[in-house]
């Protein structure tokens, strides 16, 4: 990073400031790869998770000109008819995860008469690409890769050092969205659990309190108006709690308003 100059480094600590506060809970979104391109300028760029001993692809994300690289999971038997890529090659005997670009592993001769640019790539119009690697299992590539369509337009050593320097972050950005995922998964456990209790359970001064408490009212006027003690309320709304399996008196008053 030290060989970048000050415009990339504010660019790339801008990319992961922007991609942390992004709320996504399983990699990759399509506004992290239009945040990528706009880090590193292309024409289309995906994500990808590819199985290369089954020979097939687990994901494919992608955005470009004409917004349908998603479609590219739709030619899956063609790639792995002619391919797998020479980068995917590369990775599986090194097990590098630096950003390569297709001239790094191959000649641009040699390349161009590969079937897998004659006819899987060129006929997309993606002349130019660089990979940047994820760690994975063994005989599994996770990558995202750039692509421009002009042949002359080839990615620079400041765009494989940019990649270079934001790879170890998406490690990061990877665990928060699995803490996300688990919250959410817990969350929704927590409903269906929550949906499954009747209010038959709760006492007739428990179902009372709880719904004053749906009312907005707070235990000083919920105590004011069943004329009790705030501590009588309070110790109410504990057994509340438990009950409902609900940690905290906004659950017990949303899942009161749902089973009403």
């Amino acid at each position: 990073m030290n060989r970048l100059p000050w415009a990339d480094l504010e660019a790339i600590l801008s990319f992961v400031a922007d991609v942390g506060d992004l709320d996504f809970d399983r990699p990759y979104p399509h506004t992290v790869l239009e945040r990528l391109a706009g880090l590193v300028p292309c024409d289309a760029v995906t994500y990808q998770e590819a199985d290369l001993h089954a020979k097939r692809f687990r994901m494919v994300v992608g955005v470009g000109p004409d917004g349908d690289a998603d479609d590219a999971i739709d030619e899956e038997q063609l790639y792995w008819a002619v391919g797998p890529c020479p980068i995917s090659d590369y990775r599986d005997r090194t097990g590098d995860l630096a950003a390569v670009r297709m001239s790094d592993v191959v000649s641009q001769r040699r390349y161009r008469e590969m079937p897998i640019f004659r006819e899987y790539f060129r006929p997309a119009g993606l002349e130019q690409m660089i990979d940047v690697g994820l760690p994975t299992a063994p005989q599994c590539h996770r990558s995202f890769i750039l692509f421009r369509q002009e042949s002359d337009r080839e990615f620079s050593e400041r765009d494989r050092a940019v990649l270079d320097a934001v790879q170890p972050h998406f490690s990061r950005f990877e665990q928060v969205a699995a803490l996300r995922h688990q919250l959410a998964e817990r969350a929704r456990a927590q409903d269906s659990s929550a949906e499954a209790r009747p209010l038959t359970q709760l006492t007739t001064r428990e179902r009372q309190i709880v719904e004053l408490v749906a009312e907005g009212k707070t235990n000083a006027q919920i105590a004011l108006e069943l004329w009790v003690a705030p501590s009588t309320v309070k110790k109410h709304l504990e057994n509340v709690y438990e009950k409902l399996g609900v940690g905290r008196r906004a659950a017990a008053a949303t899942w009161v308003g749902l089973n009403h």
